[in-house]
């Protein structure tokens, strides 16, 4: 998962940046993070979220992998500012302001 600011943010630095060495990047947060990490963030900050998740992962889920942002990283200087608890404070925040999902 890649928070929708960073995201845009990385975007906009490939947009941005004088010389790209490649024709694609990957945009990401470069970090495997699973839906229970979400649902912890969110209890973190809503203790009283009912959230209910089943066990364990999905069958056929296949390993877990993240997408590279090296070459993001060498190329625009790009690096997430968004962890996820932060990212999820940022959207309830968003969300509390009156916005619709």
């Amino acid at each position: 998962m890649c928070y929708v600011k960073d995201c845009a943010r990385a975007i906009a630095l490939l947009q941005l940046a004088p010389r790209l060495s490649y024709r694609t990047y990957n945009v990401a947060s470069g970090t495997v993070l699973a839906n229970a990490d979400v649902a912890a963030a969110v209890k973190r900050l809503v203790p009283e979220a009912r959230i209910e998740l089943p066990e364990g992962r999905s069958p056929g889920s296949g390993p877990e992998v993240c997408l590279d942002i090296g070459r993001l990283r060498q190329d625009t200087g790009y690096q997430p500012a968004y962890d996820t608890d932060r990212a999820v404070a940022d959207y309830l925040a968003w969300l509390r302001a009156g916005h619709e999902r």
